[in-house]
């Protein structure tokens, strides 16, 4: 059984270790992830997700298990961007990762952005797969990123 679930504050920390799971994995493809001196990743934004109204820290579970973390984030009304979006490596099949970001996607009715490095071949092979479940999709590259935007129009 799949679910989401927005993640309380007393998950905080168990959130914490899957995202640095994600930025260490993410540092192969991303050279602006940067580490402390106790080889954890930065991520300065990540305490603004129980503070500010506009984001969201979710969980995919999966048979009562973590299987992934999505970081939304409102960017004005109905205009949302995944943040950060993860499947752990164990939950990475039958199809869950495009489940968990199409849920997103119903959670938060409206227009969406994400993006993801050129160096990534599998995150663009797997952002340009779930893009083009919608009809409304469209992406543009610049010399690092490739972005797309798509539009979930039919709850409006």
């Amino acid at each position: 059984m799949r679910k989401i679930q927005i993640v309380s504050i007393c998950k905080k920390e168990e959130m914490k270790k899957i995202l640095y799971d994600y930025l260490t994995e993410l540092s192969e493809f991303d050279p602006d992830i940067k580490f402390d001196i106790t080889g954890n990743p930065i991520y300065k934004w990540f305490d603004c997700y129980w503070e500010d109204k506009e984001r969201y820290p979710i969980y995919l579970i999966i048979n009562n298990e973590i299987a992934g973390i999505a970081m939304v984030r409102e960017l004005e009304p109905k205009l949302y961007d995944f943040a950060e979006f993860y499947v752990c490596p164990k939950f990475r099949k039958d199809g869950n990762a495009i489940w968990f970001a199409t849920e997103l996607t119903n959670l938060f009715n409206g227009k969406f952005v994400f993006s993801t490095r050129l160096t990534n071949p599998r995150a663009i092979k797997f952002w340009g797969k779930f893009a083009k479940l919608f009809d409304n999709n469209a992406y543009v590259d610049n010399e690092i990123l490739r972005s797309w935007s798509i539009r979930n129009d039919y709850n409006q």
